[in-house]
């Protein structure tokens, strides 16, 4: 018979071979709990708190599902019935021009030709021998809906060259002209435009010139990482947590890697990549197989994105390539007299197509910065002819931009599985002059949110942030909050409805910019929602997501702002 002691042995070994079922998980490096969290899983499910542990959410549900994750060292949050909801994800930002432009002058947003001329005045006193090149100026957000003409620039600075920068559009005074020596003979330059007067003269409008003026606008230095780092705690600051920056260069991408060495990239970060432009199909061929990495290189922080090209100039400076002329309704916020222009390719429909199956081709995910519906028309042509070529079921190439939506279109691009990356909150800041300038009728389906994804288009909605630092007075503001506004209400800056019938409910424009928006780097098995094994990355809010009026939707704070399971900003 055993004894009493040998018993007692035979039973702890017995135990200690069971699943221990009831032992407390390994404590988490931070809970939030008491909150309403809108996880934007796939059935939009609603939990009361989380636990975060090595950067991954290791449990999501009620406040009794997260209490055995509370250990000594658990830095534990009261949510006090605030909304969290998933990082939010900016697919396309330019934190490396934001830097760089920052780092040499501070953004100043001119809203009238008159405070046009005094900043000019300002800054190109005593300097007759040096270009001034403007802040970044559009027509639709000057109170006069007009570019300014050479002679105001003249009046500014009669001496000294003057370059007004539109991005896809400039206006040069009369000495600028002359320092670049654009004359009445001057030939159009490839995919641009010398605009001249009835005489023939230059007006010193000039469309899409490409590398015309390159010479005479500052050598870009190095990106100053203390700059770019400022720029991405802003985005924190606004609950961003991961972004795509849509246009670098490789020398932006190795900035990109020196942050990550440094350990101070603190927004996760997919890199895109800006083919240099190239005539010869051959010169496209080299750029890409020199690449030192390939598609999706990279980790959780920082990975090679797509390859960008760029097809058509922009509508806010009438450069779109669209269907449909502009007309001369145009005629005063672009300056067009031709009532038969229909704005301007950068690259041919041939370079398009050589540019996309190559990269296909080549493995890679390809973006084409297009806004004109025309411009559209030959990227997805470009984009069918290379998967007829060498078929691809799930490449992802995006349409970025894309602003004048049709629903064939939008079925074309849902059967080709394309994806668009496009910017509600220019309807909010632009679409009252462009409606007065392109008529109500061609402005119902500006940024049609609604027939993308009634096609079964996925669409991500994001900024284009690209100079400044505030938020909302940013040239395009990076506020998310005053996207998903536009995006949900149509509502103008001035005040109209524009286009009622393209809103889309605040569940889809939440999902636009986390769920959905983490497709586009395929990122979606990893983050873009609140999800048991996703990296832990969620925002905290100051008002109700769901149920705040709209207008104060688009003033909606970040109290906290995680990332990876730490607190990476917290509003005092």
């Amino acid at each position: 018979m055993m004894s009493k002691i040998g018993v007692g042995l035979a039973l702890s070994a017995l135990v200690a071979t069971l699943p221990q079922s009831n032992q407390a998980p390994p404590p988490a490096d931070l809970v939030l709990r008491n909150a309403k969290i809108l996880t934007v899983d796939e059935g939009f499910r609603e939990a009361a708190a989380l636990a975060a542990r090595d950067g991954r959410f290791v449990a999501v549900g009620s406040n009794d599902d997260v209490q055995p994750y509370i250990g000594r060292s658990t830095r534990v949050i009261d949510g006090r019935g605030r909304t969290v909801v998933p990082g939010l994800i900016d697919t396309h930002v330019h934190a490396l021009d934001v830097a760089e432009a920052e780092s040499a002058q501070p953004f100043q947003s001119l809203q009238s030709i008159d405070a046009l001329q005094a900043w000019i005045r300002r800054s190109a006193h005593s300097r007759s021998q040096t270009w001034t090149w403007t802040p970044r100026i559009y027509p639709t957000r000057l109170r006069e809906h007009r570019f300014p003409t050479r002679q105001e620039l003249d009046r500014a600075a009669p001496d000294a060259p003057v370059a007004v920068d539109g991005a896809y559009a400039y206006v040069l005074n009369t000495a600028a002209l002359r320092a670049a020596h654009i004359t009445r003979d001057s030939p159009d330059p490839p995919g641009g435009a010398i605009v001249k007067d009835a005489a023939g003269e230059p007006t010193g409008l000039l469309r899409n010139v490409g590398g015309l003026l390159a010479a005479f606008r500052p050598r870009p230095g190095s990106v100053s990482l203390d700059m770019l780092e400022r720029v991405h705690r802003q985005y924190l600051a606004t609950g961003i947590t991961s972004v795509i920056e849509r246009g670098a260069t490789l020398d932006g991408y190795k900035s990109y890697e020196e942050l990550r060495r440094a350990n101070r990239l603190h927004v996760r970060a997919t890199v895109t990549i800006r083919i240099p432009r190239a005539d010869d199909a051959a010169e496209v061929e080299r750029f890409i197989r020199g690449l030192a990495f390939r598609p999706g290189a990279g980790d959780e922080w920082l990975k090679a994105g797509p390859l960008k090209i760029v097809v058509d100039g922009g509508i806010l400076i009438g450069t779109s390539f669209m269907r449909e002329p502009y007309g001369l309704s145009a005629r005063q916020l672009y300056a067009v007299d031709d009532p038969l222009y229909r704005g301007l390719l950068s690259l041919t429909p041939q370079q398009v197509a050589a540019a996309i199956a190559i990269g296909h081709r080549l493995g890679w995910q390809m973006v084409a910065h297009v806004t004109g519906d025309a411009g559209v028309d030959i990227v997805l042509d470009a984009i069918e002819a290379a998967q007829k070529q060498v078929p691809a079921s799930d490449r992802r190439h995006t349409l970025l931009h894309a602003y004048f939506v049709h629903p064939e279109t939008a079925a074309r691009a849902a059967r080709l599985g394309v994806l668009v990356d496009t910017q509600p909150a220019w309807h909010y800041k632009d679409a009252d002059a462009l409606a007065d300038g392109l008529g109500r009728e061609r402005l119902a389906h500006f940024i049609g949110l609604r027939t993308w994804r009634d096609a079964g288009v996925e669409v991500a909605i994001n900024t284009d942030h690209m100079f400044g630092l505030d938020r909302d007075e940013a040239l395009n503001p990076f506020n998310p909050f005053l996207t998903m506004y536009s995006a949900t209400t149509r509502r103008t800056e001035g005040g109209r409805v524009i286009g009622e019938t393209e809103a889309v409910s605040r569940q889809d424009a939440l999902r636009m910019m986390t769920s959905m928006a983490a497709r586009f780097s395929f990122d979606e098995k990893n983050r873009g929602s609140i999800e048991k094994g996703k990296v832990g990355d969620f925002v905290v809010l100051s008002d109700p997501f769901l149920t705040v009026s709209p207008e104060q939707l688009r003033n909606i704070r970040a109290d906290l702002t995680v990332v990876g399971g730490r607190v990476a900003f917290e509003r005092p």
